[in-house]
This record gives structure tokens, sequence and C-alpha cells, in this order.
């Protein structure tokens, strides 16, 4: 392995460290503020059990997404800084590796800790304990969503970075 993708790996580790702790962060004041804003990423009886979102709901769904897209560009736009003299691939595996460290964290320590520890705060009322959220297959599909998601986002990533440097 070459020091650039040595580098990258290490500087995805990183970045992936900060974005998994931004996001908990941003998750569980999301779900203490109002659990409805993550209907769409829960079970499918749950969605369908939820009804639609009400429009206070999706306001703060969008508030919230506005300061998750802040978390996105503060994490990675340092990280492609401080990899595009790799060139993309070294651009791309960083943002992989930070991503799919994310992904794991998610899986691992934010969906199964609120499964297994169930807080009141952190569920819609009239989600009840569903048998869905409780699936380990729902949440390994979830994922390995997230495996395949990361592959064009990197790519994004990459793009952008080599795009600039390659501009400015």
């Amino acid at each position: 392995m070459t020091p650039q993708l040595s580098r990258a790996i290490t500087v995805g580790l990183e970045h992936g460290a900060a974005l998994s702790l931004a996001m908990t962060a941003l998750i569980v004041a999301s779900l203490k503020q109002n659990p409805r804003i993550w209907q769409d990423d829960a079970p499918r009886d749950v969605r369908a059990r939820l009804g639609p979102m009400d429009d206070a709901t999706r306001e703060q769904k969008k508030r919230w997404g506005y300061v998750m897209l802040a978390i996105l560009v503060g994490v990675f736009a340092p990280l492609a800084a401080r990899t595009s003299g790799g060139g993309f691939v070294a651009t791309w595996l960083a943002a992989y590796v930070c991503f799919e460290t994310f992904n794991l964290w998610d899986a691992l320590v934010i969906d199964l800790g609120l499964v297994i520890v169930w807080p009141a705060w952190a569920f819609p009322e009239g989600a009840g304990e569903s048998p869905s959220y409780r699936d380990p297959r729902w949440h390994a599909r979830n994922w390995l969503i997230g495996v395949f998601a990361g592959v064009p986002f990197a790519g994004l990533v990459g793009g952008l970075a080599w795009l600039v440097g390659t501009v400015l």
C-alpha cells in the first residue's frame, strides 16, 4: 500500500470518528425534540401506523437537515483538503472510510443502542415496541445499503475535491 493510501485511511478514520460524534449529537438532539422527524427512516409497519408527517414536523426535519448538511461539509471539506494531494483515489478512499466508519457506528451504537435501551423519548407515540425495530435483519439491511451507498457518495467527495483542485 502506498503512503498516500495509508494516510487516506488514517484521515478517513479520524474524520469518521468526528462525523460519528457530530451525527450522534444531532440524532439525539433531534429525537429529543421530536422523534417523528425520523419516521421516514422507521420500518415500513411503523411508518404506516404513524401516517403522514405533519407540517410542523416537516419544517423541523428540514431545519435539522440543514444542520446535517453543515456537519457533512464541515467533516468532508477538510478531509478532501487533507487528501487531495494524493489524487482522486486517495480522497475517494478517505471519504469512503469516513462514511463507513459512521455507517458502522450508526448500526452498532445508535440503532442497536436505541433498540436495546429503548428510551421512550426516542420513539414516536403510536410506534409502540414494533418487532420490526428489534429485528436485526432490518438493521443489517440498512447497514448494507450504507456500504453500497458510500461508494457513489465517496465518488462525489473525490470528484468535487478533484474539480476544486483543478479549477483553483
